[in-house]
């Protein structure tokens, strides 16, 4: 798992790439720990690198909501393929959390109030 990650006007991107395995759970939490620090209350999850998302994956993206939610925030997903959009389904994660078909889509439902899932 690799994640890079950067601030476009107030919102968190970050870009995900690679299978969630075992121990990328450390860099995920500093990575929320990151956004925590530095004031960010909405963020995108870019998934448009991520083959499938597994239980490290699910539960990042759970704990990055609550944790934005917490502070007033909003999170949104960006990009899943198939496989990754089947297992947010099935877990109801995407009643919760929407996601969007690109990171600008994302991006813009932040900015507005009550943007519609998509």
């Amino acid at each position: 798992m690799r994640l890079e990650s950067e601030i476009r006007d107030g919102v968190g991107v970050l870009h995900l790439q690679g299978r969630f395995v075992t121990g990328s759970d450390r860099e995920l939490e500093t990575a929320r720990q990151y956004l925590e620090k530095m004031g960010i209350a909405k963020a995108v999850v870019d998934l448009t690198a991520v083959p499938y998302i597994d239980s490290t994956g699910l539960a990042f993206v759970v704990e990055l909501y609550k944790s934005l939610s917490g502070r007033g925030g909003k999170l949104t997903l960006a990009h899943g393929n198939a496989r990754v959009r089947e297992v947010l389904e099935m877990t109801r994660i995407r009643e919760i959390i929407p996601m969007f078909d690109g990171v600008e889509a994302a991006e813009a439902a932040l900015h507005e109030h009550g943007a519609p899932v998509c």
